[in-house]
């Protein structure tokens, strides 16, 4: 019976945390992602919101983050994959961020979606 009701108690104090907590939370997050970024990305891609970049170089942030097609899963993916290959030898490497980072410039890129100036 305690586990129950620690149980209950518990789940109760998650589900009354205020959004903006949680909004919060995910601006921390994607302000780490951008230092990650400018860090370990700005020297091939535009990481700056509403930054743009010229064909055939890679995709700026914001195109990444404005394609319909892009998840939390998709950029995850995409990260953790080298891509490069025997015709295109200096295409984009796997960047090998751990786990933290990877979650926090993955948060970075999908908050460029609500950011981008109209």
């Amino acid at each position: 019976m305690k586990t129950v009701l620690l149980f209950a108690v518990a789940s109760l104090g998650a589900a009354i945390v205020p959004a903006s907590a949680w909004a919060d939370a995910n601006s921390v997050a994607a302000g780490m992602g951008h230092d990650l970024a400018r860090k370990y990305c700005a020297g091939c891609h535009k990481v700056e919101p509403g930054a743009t970049a010229q064909p055939p170089g890679p995709p700026a942030f914001q195109a990444v983050a404005d394609r319909p097609d892009t998840t939390r899963e998709s950029l995850r993916h995409h990260l953790q994959t080298t891509h490069s290959t025997g015709i295109i030898p200096l295409s984009m490497p796997n960047p090998k961020l751990t786990d933290d980072e990877l979650n926090k410039v993955v948060s970075y890129i999908l908050s460029l979606r609500q950011a981008a100036p109209k």
